[in-house]
């Protein structure tokens, strides 16, 4: 974006009206650059519920409908001691499955 060192009280009023349409093309441009500027994925790592370790496994338990949702693991907490089906029951979780990684 151009800068002015005039203030805009000196300028004319068509002056004004050329500045502002020149700053309002500046920003079109920039906002228009932005949504079109290339992008390079240069890698990815997955780890997914299911054992989906690759963008492959993910798409195919996807594409699948697997449904990666378990029931805790035994070796991630006791389950039995923080779980109860009452959602108000303090201190305690009403939910024993999870999408685990």
């Amino acid at each position: 974006m151009q800068m002015h060192s005039e203030p805009p009280a000196a300028l004319s009023v068509s002056q004004r009206v050329q500045r502002a349409l020149q700053e309002a093309r500046a920003k079109l441009e920039a906002q228009e650059y932005a949504r079109t500027e290339p992008i390079a994925i240069i890698g990815i790592g997955c780890r997914f519920p299911g054992g989906a370790d690759t963008p492959e496994k993910f798409w195919q338990l996807l594409h699948n409908g697997v449904d990666a949702v378990i029931p805790v693991p035994p070796g991630r907490w006791d389950v039995d001691r923080y779980y109860d089906p009452t959602p108000a029951t303090p201190g305690k979780m009403y939910l024993s499955h999870g999408g685990f990684l």
